[in-house]
């Protein structure tokens, strides 16, 4: 399998002093996670995640491991209807993913996802926290559930803040992108439930309900269709004879 870290970016917004991107951890805003789709330098990750950049702020990639490397996020283009975005970097020793090339996926497919979430300040050092979560897809549906998505794929875990942006991986050797994480859907479960009538007649009730999340996905079909509206003609897929996107 792929190492992760060689493929993934980690996304800050620093805030720049004198139009110089500041060196001091207390200036740099965690946003989010980008991945190398291709071997040209390019990246994608949410357009929530690049929008929430301010205007005195610069988008930067950090790398990870080693030294930190951080790279300018350069030709950004958010699409104009789904969370979806892309930018290139000029990070040289990286892998790219390669994304799924069918259509469908399946509910109870296995799937992973490594992404990080917000530590904050120790030590003066800004961290994040890498988790890796495995599951399963849980919903698939032609219609989107959530705005900004184009189609339905939801997952057996929660996408934690800070995971936007993370590829979703099949659980296999190979690894190919099933999706892109980029948001949550509430559903709730009825824990307890109780009603007692009076003998004046008086209805009394109770209901404890718990709320749980579960991450939304772009599926890689999906994502495929999002570059070629951006584009972005070279992409890897892992499929020798990839689906052909529908119009």
């Amino acid at each position: 399998m792929v190492q992760l870290r060689d493929c993934l970016l980690p996304l800050y917004a620093v805030k720049l002093k004198n139009g110089i991107p500041s060196r001091s951890p207390r200036d740099a805003r965690y946003l989010g996670v980008s991945y190398h789709f291709n071997d040209a330098g390019n990246i994608a990750t949410c357009a929530h995640v690049v929008d929430s950049v301010q205007d005195d702020e610069r988008l930067l990639g950090v790398e990870m491991h080693g030294e930190g490397l951080a790279f300018d996020v350069m030709d950004v283009k958010c699409h104009s209807k789904y969370d979806f975005a892309v930018g290139w970097v000029s990070r040289q020793n990286y892998k790219h993913l390669s994304l799924h090339g069918k259509k469908d996926v399946f509910i109870g497919d296995s799937i992973m996802a490594y992404g990080f979430s917000n530590v904050g300040l120790r030590n003066g050092v800004l961290e994040t926290a890498p988790r890796l979560f495995k599951g399963n897809i849980v919903r698939t549906h032609h219609l989107p559930i959530l705005h900004g998505a184009k189609s339905t794929c939801e997952i057996s875990f929660p996408a934690l803040k800070g995971f936007s942006g993370t590829p979703l991986l099949f659980d296999s050797k190979e690894a190919s992108v099933a999706g892109m994480v980029f948001s949550n859907f509430e559903s709730t479960i009825e824990l307890h439930q109780f009603k007692e009538i009076d003998d004046a007649g008086n209805t009394f009730s109770e209901q404890i309900h718990k709320v749980i999340e579960l991450g939304v996905v772009h599926t890689a079909y999906d994502i495929r269709h999002f570059l070629k509206d951006l584009g972005v003609t070279r992409v890897a897929v892992a499929d020798k004879y990839p689906d052909e996107l529908e119009t």
